[in-house]
């Protein structure tokens, strides 16, 4: 029998909403999820016995349609009864976000609602299938030298921690940076004997003297105080800052890559650091809600944020960049910048008296760029004065940059061009003997380069893709007079990767990236007795390396 109650009692349907809402309800569910085309409502049927009051699904004698009318109004839900309930949440809400208050105002000072917290940590595993002489592709990578293919390393990073304190007008920043040491950053003898490790990629001993063993160490990345929209008027704003704070080019470039945890800016890759002390002013030209304009610009001392000044003059640094068509406030659109950045070191207090030395350097950059809020492309050209090592600075057997990142000269006394001077990979012509080492000071020498880079991110996608080429060309007087083959240091870089958006706190990347050198083929067919295949081409092999990346940020 098809009845829906199998009792003894019966039951009239103007007794008994409750009871034919439910079961309606109950038979809409089973329809649908047995592939019913439409809601139970306005497809289905039911019918009753007058004389008993039972409910039946299928017609029979004696029973009688109910109508679609009043099975509708059975299965409407109770707007007025669900508007209540959200009307109490909605209070609920608010009493728990005043106990909230109250109890934060009663444990904790009132400047603490000003504050943020918040940390950034990149971390990762490489894979190298050929290593040779380059800098370092990642941060904080210290890869070994030639003849060690399938070397392989985890590796943290970087591990920032950001602290925020904020006005309506003004902030201060401040972000400490845990900071993994290479091994050793010791000086390379040039000899077959001494005290410290035996290094069989530089080919000599290395001294003890700066060892670190790998370990983490603290140091300040930023610490700098902000006054926004000190004037704000006819579409200008302009911000003032004070401190340590991000450089007008290499910080933009890094978040104009989209994907800085796996890839390192043409600059930065040349050892340009992001982060300088110095005082500086930002800001934006606006019409009709659009931006036309943006600029930053700074007075910085020459030396890294992790580096004490060693030197007088400062390092004026700017960067203007227009938006002919206008941008919205992620500065999505056609964009057109310019980027200049100059130093010199005519007086450097070492702890041994001034040194005299007519030692300018000099930094251009033109970029081309369109954004959209999917992706982006740029085109970059670069321009250099004496910056074959990215900045060098203060005196002999100083490193102005991360050790084991950068590219540049050992000391003013060795002059050896040397890439990832920490760690196994050391340079070409380890002697340092004549004109056969960049070798800039008093020199001018001049460098330009050509980059591309962008990436697309897959909409209503967690996936994305992303790459770079770099090419940098050096123009060494004395290397050019001893060799027709090019200068040896010229090199070619390209970044490939994928990218994973697990959530909005955790990015997850994996990529290849490869560095050689533009003329490692004439080198390398010189006679093996050559100078030019003794100090280079046997040293030529490209650097090869598979990277996964997690950036991670809350």
């Amino acid at each position: 029998m098809n009845k829906i109650s199998k009792t003894k009692r019966t039951m009239r349907l103007s007794s008994l909403p409750a009871f034919v809402f439910a079961l309606a309800a109950a038979l809409a569910l089973v329809f649908a999820f047995s592939g019913a085309g439409t809601a139970y409502a306005s497809g289905a049927a039911l019918y009753e016995n007058p004389n008993t009051g039972e409910i039946f699904l299928t017609p029979g004698p004696g029973r009688v349609k109910v109508g679609q009318s009043v099975v509708n109004q059975l299965l409407k839900p109770n707007a007025k009864k669900t508007t209540l309930q959200i009307n109490n949440l909605k209070a609920t809400e608010k009493k728990l976000e005043a106990s909230l208050k109250t109890v934060k105002g009663e444990t904790l000072p009132a400047w603490t609602k000003h504050i943020t917290l918040g940390t950034l940590v990149y971390m990762g595993y490489g894979y190298y299938t050929q290593t040779g002489f380059a800098p370092a592709l990642q941060l904080q990578e210290n890869p070994a030298g030639p003849g060690h293919n399938g070397y392989n390393a985890f590796n943290v990073n970087r591990a920032y921690l950001i602290f925020l304190y904020h006005q309506d007008n003004w902030f201060l920043k401040l972000t400490p940076n845990i900071n993994k040491s290479n091994n050793y950053t010791g000086v390379p003898t040039n000899s077959g004997t001494g005290s410290g490790w035996w290094n069989t990629g530089q080919g000599g001993w290395v001294s003890s003297s700066g060892t670190t063993f790998g370990n983490e160490y603290f140091r300040l990345k930023y610490a700098f105080l902000q006054f926004n929209h000190v004037y704000d008027a006819n579409g200008l704003t302009v911000n003032l800052k004070a401190g340590q704070f991000p450089t007008p080019m290499v910080a933009w470039e890094d978040g104009l890559l989209g994907y800085h945890v796996a890839e390192r800016t043409p600059w930065g890759f040349l050892g340009v650091t992001s982060t300088q002390a110095g005082l500086g002013v930002s800001g934006k030209f606006r019409s009709n809600g659009k931006i036309y304009m943006a600029y930053n610009a700074g007075f910085f001392d020459n030396a890294t944020f992790h580096q004490g000044e060693n030197v007088d003059q400062k390092s004026p640094q700017a960067r203007v960049s227009f938006y002919p068509m206008g941008a919205d406030s992620n500065l999505d659109g056609l964009g057109i910048s310019g980027y200049y950045a100059w130093s010199a070191q005519t007086n450097q207090f070492n702890g041994y008296g001034n040194v005299e030395n007519n030692f300018p350097t000099a930094r251009t950059s033109a970029i081309l760029d369109y954004k959209t809020p999917q992706g982006l492309i740029a085109l970059q050209f670069d321009y250099g004065l004496n910056v074959t090592s990215g900045g060098f600075a203060s005196g002999a057997g100083s490193i102005s940059q991360d050790a084991g990142s950068w590219c540049g000269l050992e000391s003013v006394a060795n002059p050896v061009y040397a890439c990832s001077y920490a760690g196994a990979a050391y340079p070409f012509n380890v002697n340092g003997s004549g004109p056969d080492s960049l070798y800039i000071l008093q020199q001018h020498n001049t460098e330009h380069g050509y980059d591309a880079f962008g990436y697309y991110n897959i909409p209503n996608s967690k996936f994305g893709a992303f790459g770079l080429y770099q090419r940098f060309y050096y123009s060494t007087p004395s290397l050019q007079t001893n060799f027709t083959e090019g200068n040896p240091f010229d090199f070619q870089r390209v970044v490939l990767g994928i990218a994973y958006h697990l959530n909005s706190h955790i990015t997850l990347t994996v990529d290849d990236q490869n560095y050689q050198f533009l003329y490692a083929k004439d080198y390398r067919n010189l006679s093996s007795t050559s100078a030019g295949y003794i100090n280079y081409g046997q040293w030529m092999g490209q650097t090869n390396a598979y990277f996964l990346q997690a950036r991670i940020a809350f």
